[in-house]
């Protein structure tokens, strides 16, 4: 499969979720093979982190612990930092012909620098389905192996809508109503903001993964077969017309400025506002702000047919290998560890989120049994923005806001889309 264009690709190729100096070892095997490294010498594997939540660097740290010491010999030394970062530092690295060992998997990450996992026998450790939706964006090749199932959708907080005698609306229709009377009583419905665009654009990934790919999961093929179009198809109108109209119409407008990622949390956790769009990532936070709040997950409702409410669950951490990685062998045992029950175990109860590891299951929170009902009913979809080109969502991320504060329109916005769509779908076809 011919590689996206991301940011790391143009400079290292004209040649965009998860430190330091390569691996030393002087008898490596060539990069790529099964050789490596032998088992009795000393090795450092070097592994950059996305996971910057503390939860997330506490089950990290504890992981590397307790495998270390299993394996004696080896030290994974870990550095977290976030994505800019770790797309300037692996620029720095390959030019330097240094690249570290071990990655949280981004997609911007170019295939040229990642090692096919395929075949390697600790996989049959985790859940079939996770494995092929964290690759979904490559052919046959395994370079992602996931290590927990994220989501995102919409926390709601039990008490607020109790204290108002709302119930949880399963319709659009419904939704209105409990929205019109949470503003009557001057009380946002949802917790979003301006300050940190990234609390107004996570719910719209929900939305559109449930209006566009919840519908029809095939819409990203018929889109490159040309027989559909953003600008044609009411079902992308329909997330961005949800977004604007609802999650962020009734919103705090006037503060929606001074409202950032921890604001946005804490409102939710302290019953402010009763809905809130974002992912599992920000479970930790609400729960440091809200040990005890009262708090629910669901889809947001798209029509007046509950079906058609899907949550959108997905591969969230996963980990890669560096295809120059002069460890990995080394690395591969880190791997194999990883995806065992002692490992799945410890990840999904520091960080609380399901684990991909095959019978691990952690009651980790409340909403899990939310999380659950959705997936053994079928109503959820696998495909979020994780699966669409990264030179698209790149667009998508820059101009969503426009939409959202009206400072374009909607024939404006779409023709941009395709046309973005378009750019996208050729440069990966050009292999640059």
């Amino acid at each position: 499969m011919k590689k996206w264009l991301s940011a790391l690709v143009v400079v290292m190729l004209t040649v965009t979720v998860l430190t330091a100096c390569g691996g030393n070892s002087n008898n490596a095997a060539e990069p790529g093979n099964n050789q490596g490294t032998p088992s009795n010498e000393n090795v450092k594997l070097e592994f950059l982190s996305l996971k910057q939540e503390q939860a997330s660097q506490a089950a990290f740290a504890e992981i590397i612990k307790r495998f270390e010491s299993a394996n004696t010999n080896i030290k994974v030394e870990i550095q977290t930092m976030n994505a800019d970062q770790l797309k300037t530092t692996l620029r720095a690295r390959a030019a330097s012909d240094e690249m570290p060992d071990l990655v949280t998997w981004m997609k911007e990450i170019d295939t040229d620098y990642l090692l096919d996992l395929k075949g390697d026998s600790y996989l049959s450790n985790l859940n079939t389905e996770s494995i092929q939706a964290a690759n979904a964006i490559y052919n046959d090749q395994v370079y992602a192996m996931p290590i927990d199932n994220g989501y995102i959708g919409f926390y709601y907080n039990k008490t607020v809508l109790a204290d108002n005698n709302l119930e949880v609306p399963t319709t659009l229709t419904e939704m209105k109503q409990v929205v019109e009377a949470l503003k009557a009583k001057g009380i946002p419905a949802f917790a979003t903001g301006s300050k940190d665009l990234s609390v107004a654009y996570m719910p719209l990934i929900a939305l559109f993964s449930e209006t566009v790919f919840g519908r029809n999961p095939n819409w990203s093929t018929e889109r490159d077969a040309g027989s559909v179009s953003i600008a044609t198809d009411e079902s992308w109108k329909l997330a961005f017309d949800l977004h604007k109209d609802y999650v962020y119409g009734y919103s705090d407008v006037n503060g929606s400025f001074n409202i950032g990622y921890d604001d946005a949390n804490a409102m939710l956790a302290q019953g402010k506002a009763a809905f809130y769009g974002n992912g599992s990532w920000a479970l930790e936070p609400i729960r440091q702000v809200g040990p005890d709040a009262d708090i629910g997950l669901m889809a947001f409702p798209i029509s007046d047919n509950p079906d058609e409410s899907k949550l959108l669950v997905f591969p969230d951490t996963s980990l890669s290998i560096m295809k120059d990685s002069k460890n990995a062998d080394a690395a591969k045992k880190f791997l194999e560890f990883v995806a065992s029950q002692e490992a799945g175990q410890i990840w999904s109860e520091n960080v609380k989120v399901s684990s991909t590891v095959n019978g691990v299951n952690v009651d980790y929170d409340p909403i899990a049994a939310d999380i659950n009902q959705y997936i053994s009913s079928g109503q959820f979809t696998p495909y979020g923005d994780r699966v669409l080109r990264s030179v698209f969502t790149d667009k998508l991320w820059e101009d969503f806001s426009k939409y959202m504060l009206d400072r374009t329109d909607w024939d404006t916005l779409a023709k941009d889309l395709d046309a973005a769509w378009d750019r996208a779908k050729e440069v990966e076809a050009s292999g640059q």
